[in-house]
């Protein structure tokens, strides 16, 4: 699967190379895999059935896989910085939402936007939240720190 930025690895379960497709004229995803081939290459079969999907304990292909030259699947070494990458931004983003949690309290009903301290960096991190919902949306300047939507 496709590397976001930071990520010094890959996830398992599919081949580096997979990214997420272009469904219909809906969302803005891609036409191809990093490699070059065109996901219409695959059309009229199941979508489990593509070579990018790879059995997620053993990281082989799936019995009814289809070839494709390009597969690559993600080393044992790349899958766990992949996950080592994913724990600590759970972890950072577990210390903002504590920190933001009086915050969140004193905007509770309203819609508001702010730029505080980051809990985690102490860099600045962007607050909105909804009175519609009560969603809030952050984003930290601090490249690689972090950012959501709820």
């Amino acid at each position: 699967m496709s590397k976001r930025p930071g990520d010094p690895g890959y996830a398992g379960g599919w081949c580096i190379h997979y990214r997420a497709p272009k469904i219909g004229s809906w969302g803005n995803g891609h036409v191809d895999c990093e490699a070059g081939v065109p996901f219409s290459s695959f059309d009229g079969t199941k979508f489990d059935a593509r070579p990018c999907f790879l059995d997620k304990e053993t990281g082989e292909s799936k019995p009814d896989a289809l070839p494709c030259p390009h597969l690559r699947r993600p080393t044992p070494e790349e899958i766990a910085a992949h996950e080592q990458w994913v724990a600590t931004r759970i972890d950072r983003l577990g210390v903002v939402m504590k920190g933001i949690m009086p915050w969140r309290e004193a905007h509770k009903g309203k819609s508001a936007a702010e730029v505080v301290e980051c809990p985690a960096c102490q860099g600045q991190l962007h607050l909105s939240i909804s009175s519609y919902n009560g969603h809030v949306h952050g984003r930290c300047e601090t490249a690689g720190c972090v950012s959501w939507m709820e």
